[in-house]
């Protein structure tokens, strides 16, 4: 997913470690995602030095993907976003990819929290808690979306994570994804209309070139691995929507650029503010929280 600009000059990003056991987590202030994952020492996620390439790891909300033209109708009302992507004249990933508040922080756990506030074509405010937490199971992801107002707001929820099957080259790996649909995109990596069956996605990696929208029901689990050893994502109900993407240059960290592999759990599809499509309905009293587990698969 290239193109997206930002008005912040993104600096060395801080980060807040997070370990238990064989599990070690870097969460970063900026974007308020997940910087790295290891388990004994391994990649489950592709990291980077000082600043998230790609995306890497940020939080998109409160839309992820893409709105096309940045233009949407909520309740009668026209509003128009900045323009993030402008190869493209969409407005992409939402507006949190920002610095995050550190508000609690424990050996093992992390909360941290952002205020979207009115912004270009975004009149209402939403708070965002994000709780990330390690255990023997792997690291568990939470973000809480709550508003005040009274009336209804539209939302919607991604985080834009690059698997890593422990460390093993893209081009050796296998995803295994339980979706059921692919939802075809144009040239602006928007919804055509057009649905593909897909009875299981069990895909080589060696050989696809995707900035491809897939939808599932019920849990999503999304197998990464080279030879039975890689990562598993655990998405619950709410993240029924997933956009894989395989970028050729990721920079990474400690070896040279390369082919990477982004699974994005979704609350909803691109173009979601326009269509409508996945949206839930924020208000007062009435929080969405997001959740997904992260974890080691051994042989």
């Amino acid at each position: 997913m290239t193109g997206y600009t930002s008005n912040e000059e993104r600096a060395d990003i801080e980060c807040v470690s997070i370990s238990h056991g064989d599990y070690l987590a870097e969460i970063a202030l900026w974007g308020g995602g997940v910087k790295s994952l290891t388990f004994q020492g391994r990649p489950l996620l592709e990291t980077y030095k000082d600043k998230p390439p790609m995306m890497a790891g940020v939080v998109m909300a409160p839309w992820p993907n893409r709105t096309e033209d940045g233009q949407f109708t909520w309740q009668g009302e026209h509003y128009q976003l900045g323009i993030t992507e402008p190869e493209r004249n969409n407005a992409i990933h939402g507006l949190a990819v920002n610095w995050w508040k550190l508000v609690k922080q424990h050996k093992d756990e992390v909360t941290l929290t952002f205020s979207i506030g009115p912004h270009n074509g975004w009149p209402w405010t939403v708070e965002l808690v994000a709780t990330y937490a390690v255990d023997d199971s792997g690291l568990h992801s939470h973000v809480k979306a709550v508003t005040e107002h009274a009336e209804e707001i539209p939302f919607a929820y991604g985080l834009h994570l690059y698997l890593s099957a422990q460390g093993a080259p893209t081009h050796e790996c296998v995803l295994n994804l339980n979706v059921d649909e692919h939802h075809l995109l144009g040239e602006r990596n928007l919804p055509t209309g057009q649905v593909e069956p897909v009875e299981l996605l069990e895909q080589p990696l060696d050989s696809v070139d995707w900035d491809d929208c897939f939808h599932g029901n019920g849990p999503l689990v999304a197998d990464y691995t080279a030879q039975g050893r890689g990562v598993r994502l655990e998405m619950d109900p709410g993240l029924e929507w997933v956009q894989l993407y395989t970028p050729e240059n990721f920079p990474r960290d400690t070896t040279p650029a390369g082919r990477a592999l982004a699974v994005e759990p979704m609350s909803a599809p691109p173009n979601a503010l326009r269509s409508g499509n996945g949206l839930v309905s924020l208000a007062q009293g009435h929080s969405q929280t997001f959740s997904l587990l992260l974890s080691a698969v051994e042989k």
